[in-house]
């Protein structure tokens, strides 16, 4: 094959990578926007389904107070059916978005089928309200309320339910996007507790002599969980968000903590006290108003600061299409130009040079060297010298980028490593450290086999005085592991932190189980709680080794069968353990590194090594049993290193306080 044959398919060739690889930069970048238009999807979706979520919640507090017979029956009617109206429009727009949506968001069928049967039901619960208000004078109205109360705030907590559905099948990828996520989720649940306690409250206060346990229980935890909701709105606020949302949040803030709080406080207090309340049901139903009024704003600032970037963020996709696109049909206009151009400028010249060095190589040292009255490769090949000069010049300039590569590949190795380090202490930072909470006390061990591990655990409380924990090892290591585990991380804490009071733990894992996606790895966990009020807890296993029950005695129990890890099969179930753990007992997590950790032959440690030392060190605090247990574990490898991650979560339940009148 002749040279400028070469010359020409090389030409062609370059040319065809240049637009493949200009192709495929297209693809990445529709790709991009096909996820920006999800997300604004999503986002559209989900703002609807919010403010629905807040005019039902309002509609219910509205139709309470009437039946109830805390507000005037006209005026109240008036304005009960412009909420109505409110809610059924905004119903109606989550149904349309829904609907549009269906070719960019995946299983919207399920979120579309449940808010047609919210407005039925609410329908229904409308007809029967209206029948106990269109009565004078009913007696029955305000006997129907606290079933009004009731299903209304079910179908309020199915609407968050769809949202926070929708929200974790498309999460945001940006930090400040999902970070501002989470505020608008904290602050439903925000807005609901204090919705709550207006109607609760304003009912309380109509008849304090009257109030019984379970309703002051009922308003004192929709306090809590207030207030646990602006801690966890708190605990985001380190992200940079904007000036305007920071400021929304830190005046709604500054707002409920100043006097909305210290009046809800001082009511309570009142009513268990039995002291006649400082506030009447209507000024305290009109506080509240103010209160949620002021959340609202923060919601619909929120919604208006993640709608902006949304849609800045659609823009950039769109232009970035295009700009690729266009650099497309240039480039191929370039190919075209490039082997014209080679075959007028290189091709031809270099036959005429070829035909003249093959008389050089008779020796025919009188031929005449061709002239070309251009300054470039082919001039200047009639000088031997210059030749020479300019193929110096270029291993000179070949080496010298080689050792610019090598040091930006030492730079990026030096990069990696430092983000890595730094990964590393972000996911330590998500563990619990040694505490106690509501008579319970927990330790952990941590050490991951590289910088960053696949298992992780936490320990929380529940508003109810219950004690949730969980520990999770994922399948694999590394980076993707380590991510797989912060995504177990959040999504276990909000399952424990948002689980409705009386919902079985087996359903909490049968859901995660079933939502889980298909192209993520599976993950072993132990989830459990401990009842702070009982002597009992309880524990879900899937597919991770059988914890150890340490009594108080001394003696060392094996709990759990195994069960199937979340992830692997779709259609699995689990079973709950329930167990004793009374004063001075301990319960004793772990994942499989620890009992499937080597020697230097290859013998594992063992479940029999690691109760056995369980046995003999039985009487020793958490904290020394963990050291010691980390040092012989140190001594059993030989090395300070891991062929896997290892984790251990110990919670033992303290002794019960005795009264300072007991008698002894």
């Amino acid at each position: 094959m002749k040279i400028r044959h070469i010359l020409l398919i090389l030409t062609a060739f370059l040319g065809a990578a240049l637009l493949i690889a200009v192709a495929v930069q297209i693809r990445d970048e529709l790709l991009g926007y096909q996820t920006a238009e999800r997300m604004v999807a999503s986002n559209t979706v989900r703002e609807r389904l919010l403010l629905g979520t807040e005019a039902l919640a309002n509609e219910r507090s509205q139709t309470y107070m009437l039946l109830i017979g805390q507000r005037n029956e006209a005026s109240g009617l008036v304005e009960l059916r412009d909420v109505r109206r409110q809610v059924d429009d905004l119903l109606n727009a989550a149904e349309r978005e829904i609907t549009a949506t269906q070719a960019s968001l995946s299983n919207t069928a399920s979120s579309l089928k449940t808010v047609s049967r919210i407005r039925q039901d609410i329908g229904i619960l409308r007809q029967q309200a209206d029948g106990f208000l269109g009565i004078a004078e009913s007696s029955g109205a305000e006997q129907f309320a606290p079933r009004w109360f009731q299903e209304a705030t079910c179908l309020v907590e199915e609407l968050q339910s769809s949202r926070m559905t929708i929200l974790q099948r498309e999460r945001p990828l940006d930090p400040v996007l999902r970070t501002e996520a989470n505020l608008r989720a904290f602050a439903a649940i925000l807005s609901e507790s204090i919705a709550r306690n207006q109607a609760l409250m304003s009912r309380a206060l109509e008849n304090p002599s009257e109030v019984g346990g379970l309703e002051i229980d009922a308003i004192s935890q929709n306090a809590g969980r207030a207030a646990l909701a602006w801690e966890l709105i708190d605990g985001q606020m380190s992200v940079p968000l904007s000036e305007r949302v920071k400021g929304i949040v830190s005046r709604t803030h500054e707002n409920y903590s100043s006097t909305f709080a210290p009046l809800q406080r001082s009511l309570l207090a009142a009513l268990l006290g039995k002291v006649p309340p400082t506030l009447g049901p209507a000024e305290w139903y009109d506080l509240t108003g103010r209160a949620l009024s002021n959340i609202e704003l923060m919601q619909r600032e929120l919604l208006g600061s993640t709608r902006e970037r949304l849609e800045a963020e659609l823009r950039r996709a769109q232009r970035s299409v295009a700009l690729w696109s266009m650099l497309l049909l240039l480039g191929a206009a370039a190919v075209l130009a490039s082997i014209l151009v080679v075959r007028r400028r290189v091709v031809r010249p270099l036959e005429g040079l070829s035909q003249t060095m093959l008389r050089l190589a008779d020796n025919d040292l009188e031929t005449p060297l061709p002239r070309f009255s251009r300054a470039d490769e082919i001039g200047e090949m009639n000088d031997a010298l210059r030749v020479f000069k300019a193929n110096a010049i270029q291993r000179q300039r070949t080496q010298n980028e080689k050792q610019i590569l090598h040091g930006r590949l030492r730079e990026a190795y030096s990069q990696l490593q430092k983000d890595l380090e730094a990964a590393a202490v972000i996911q330590r930072t998500m563990l619990p450290p040694s505490s106690r909470v509501d008579g319970v006390e927990y330790h952990g061990l941590f050490r991951p086999s590289s910088l960053i591990a696949g298992d992780t655990y936490n320990v929380v409380r529940r508003t109810d005085g219950a004690v949730g924990f969980f520990q999770v090892d994922v399948a694999g290591h590394g980076a993707a592991a380590a991510l797989v585990s912060v995504a177990c991380h959040h999504a276990l804490s909000q399952a424990i932190l948002t689980r409705t009071q009386g919902t079985p733990l087996e359903e909490i894992a049968v859901q995660i189980n079933e939502e889980w996606p298909e192209d993520l790895p599976y993950f072993t966990m132990i989830l459990g709680e401990i009842d702070a009020r009982t002597q009992r807890a309880s524990i879900i296993q899937a597919g991770h080794p059988s914890p150890l029950v340490i009594r108080s005695n001394g003696a060392v129990e094996m709990i759990g069968e195994g069960g199937f890890p979340v992830g692997m099969l779709p259609a699995a179930s689990y079973e709950r353990l329930e167990f004793d753990l009374g004063p001075g007992d301990r319960l004793f997590i772990y994942s499989d590194g620890l009992v499937e950790a080597e020697d230097q032959s290859g013998e594992q440690f063992s479940e029999d090594r690691l109760c056995a030392l369980v046995r003999e060190a039985a009487a020793d605090p958490s904290a020394v049993l963990l050291d010691r247990l980390d040092d012989v574990l140190r001594n059993w490898r030989g090395s300070e290193t891991l062929d896997d991650d290892l984790s251990v979560l110990m919670l033992e339940r303290l002794p019960e306080r005795m009264p300072a009148h007991a008698v002894h």
